[in-house]
């Protein structure tokens, strides 16, 4: 008996199409691209600082320490306020305390001064602040300053870096008896906040 097989076209198109998926799935199973792989590990987040230093120091400090003016005379003090930090800050400060001082009557002035607890030294002494030396308190007499106000400087502190805090003063040469002996102390509070 002999075997015939016998082709029709549905046969010779399945065959070709099982024929063609074969293929195709071992090609797919042979073909190569090249590739690489890295890791990236101990990633972390961590935050900066700020340290608001006054002359270097993080203790309290007096800057500000003049002695027998008299009218005429004039000067500056300044403290170096940096930033011992790693982050941009801004300096601020605030007034904490002013203390306007009789300190007893020479001259003329104990015929004059109806003030015994009140000195007036603030009613002449002007002063000018900056910061930078950018000012942020414009001339003005020492009795316009009042507890609570703030300033702030228009320009940052970089992480290790400084700037000056500079206090200009004047007694102008018309200053009244009436501020003999008399004393104008201020307190003030530094702050840096972030940029």
């Amino acid at each position: 008996m002999e075997n015939q097989i016998t082709f029709t076209r549905r046969r010779l198109l399945g065959a070709a199409l099982a024929t063609g998926v074969a293929g195709a799935g071992a090609g797919a199973g042979t073909m190569a691209a090249f590739s690489d792989s890295e890791s990236s590990s101990n990633n972390t987040v961590q935050a900066g600082t700020l340290d608001l230093t006054l002359d270097g120091s993080n203790q309290t400090v007096t800057f500000f320490d003049v002695t027998n003016a008299a009218p005429g005379d004039s000067g500056q003090q300044s403290v170096a306020l940096g930033n011992a930090g790693s982050v941009e800050g801004i300096p601020e400060i605030e007034v904490d305390a002013i203390r306007s001082t009789e300190n007893g009557y020479y001259g003329s002035e104990e015929d004059q001064d109806g003030s015994p607890n009140d000195g007036e030294l603030d009613e002449h002494l002007e002063v000018r602040v900056s910061i930078g030396g950018t000012p942020i308190l414009p001339r003005t007499t020492a009795d316009q300053i009042s507890v609570g106000n703030s300033y702030t400087a228009s320009s940052a502190i970089a992480g290790g870096g400084s700037t000056a805090f500079t206090v200009e003063w004047w007694l102008p040469s018309d200053t009244s008896d009436l501020a003999q002996s008399d004393g104008f102390e201020f307190d003030l509070t530094f702050r840096l906040q972030q940029a």
